[in-house]
């Protein structure tokens, strides 16, 4: 039998995508994607650039750990540590326990940043939720395939390169929403 237990209140989420004839299309972080592991539930925000981590037990705040960047999709738990990508063109791995920082990569081809949603993020957000499967991690960054599109397997304990694809082109093609463009 399911019984309220605690609740928080957060603002609203603003999407990233704020067209409306495509909203049904890219509907990330409109809500709240959080994730449990080990009696503690992480929470993404896209408005202030955070993961949060709860108790799942009595909705206490254990930790919160700022990226540079909007958080916009859920994170992955992985023995003691959580994964996440933000818009800051980086994939951060902290420990679970304390959310301290284990080690941070960055995706891009470079530090350059652009405005995107009417913020100061990478050339090469990582707008993909990470995924980690027998101690490897994949995760890819870019919007714009026209500047490349890198694809990472790093080491999920070392933040170390497997293996990385940065050479997908840039094809003129018809996107979901109807329209031409570059996509690869």
């Amino acid at each position: 039998e399911l019984e309220l237990v605690w609740s928080r209140q957060y603002p609203q989420r603003v999407p990233v995508w704020d067209d409306p004839l495509n909203q049904d299309m890219m509907p990330y972080d409109t809500i709240f994607e959080p994730v449990s592991a080990g009696g503690t539930l992480f929470v993404p925000f896209n408005d202030s650039d955070k993961v949060v981590a709860l108790d799942c037990r009595t909705g206490k705040e254990q930790w919160r750990f700022y990226a540079d960047g909007p958080v916009r999709l859920a994170p992955v738990c992985y023995e003691d540590r959580v994964y996440f990508s933000s818009d800051d063109g980086y994939l951060y791995c902290l420990q679970a326990a304390d959310g301290r920082l284990v080690w941070r990569f960055r995706g891009g081809a470079s530090p350059q940043k652009a405005i995107g949603n009417q913020r100061i993020i990478s050339a090469w957000p990582a707008r993909g939720g990470p995924v980690v499967r027998d101690g490897t991690v994949y995760f890819a960054a870019s919007i714009w395939p026209f500047m490349g599109t890198f694809v990472y397997a790093l080491d999920a304990d070392s933040g170390q390169v497997r293996w990385v694809n940065d050479t997908m082109g840039a094809q003129y093609i018809k996107q979901p929403h109807s329209a031409p463009s570059f996509a690869g």
